[in-house]
């Protein structure tokens, strides 16, 4: 089987444990991962992602630029991923550029005041349609404030990525025309709302993701996550969901494969 990790952060792993590049792509390769889609958070982030998914595109690493809400986001910093992300497109490494983002709103931390958020999820939002990528979109204790952007917005495609709410915010998600991504936290006894809306959105519209380096699905909850821990959500959703591991998996990656850049 061919396993996707539809939002991951290499850079964090590298930071915040002892994994390596070599340890995570070996990860990856051991565990059947086929893709990995790496994202930056932060404009300071942006050589070293592109760099990355350069020197690994063999090992199916591909990446999206993007500012979180919890990261800086003055004129210059949304000019700059305006001008990275073109000059990327026109260059011969075009179809390793995922997407933009992950862009969005977090009142939970609230690192950034809430103009400044919607400012900057705003612009994201009009890039991701003006260059025709899939927008990937964080939205924390900020549902309301996500929908109501995006339905303004319109974004031509996009992902709701480590989606944590139930089967009727799933429904909206869904009406704008969004991909949902699941992380490990689907795995959680106490993630009821999310298993509910697992169940609810339909294949054609379904991605995995780690989130690493959060977020470790059981059985590893309480280790540093990984690209190399997703099937353990995808066994998890196969369950859930009571379809065969062959229908999941294909479909996540034929999701994935449609979003990609031509």
């Amino acid at each position: 089987m061919n396993y996707v990790d539809s939002h991951t952060h290499f850079d964090l792993c590298i930071e915040e444990g002892n994994d390596t590049v070599e340890s995570l792509l070996g990860g990856m390769k051991d565990s059947n991962v086929a893709f990995a889609v790496h994202v930056a958070t932060e404009t300071g982030g942006f050589q070293w992602a592109y760099d990355f998914a350069r020197d690994n595109r063999r090992a199916g690493i591909r990446f999206a630029l993007g500012i979180h809400p919890s990261s800086r986001a003055d004129n210059n910093d949304l000019l700059y991923l305006t001008d990275f992300a073109r000059n990327v497109l026109n260059s011969s490494d075009a179809p390793l550029l995922f997407g933009i983002g992950e862009a969005g709103l977090d009142y939970y931390r609230m690192r950034q005041p809430r103009d400044v958020q919607m400012r900057s999820f705003e612009y994201q939002a009009d890039l991701a349609r003006e260059l025709r990528l899939p927008l990937i979109v964080h939205s924390r204790d900020a549902m309301d404030d996500t929908i109501s952007l995006l339905t303004a917005k319109a974004p031509a495609r996009g992902i709701m990525h480590c989606f944590s709410g139930n089967s009727d915010v799933a429904r909206k998600v869904l009406d704008l025309g969004f991909y949902i991504s699941f992380a490990g936290n689907i795995t959680y006894k106490s993630a009821t709302d999310i298993q509910d809306a697992a169940r609810f959105v339909p294949l054609d519209r379904l991605l995995l993701e780690t989130d690493a380096p959060f977020l470790t699905p059981v059985p590893f909850r309480g280790r540093q996550n990984r690209p190399g821990y997703v099937p353990h959500t995808y066994e998890y959703i196969t369950e859930l969901r009571r379809e065969s591991p062959g229908k999941i998996t294909d479909s996540v990656y034929g999701n994935f494969m449609a979003l990609c850049p031509a």
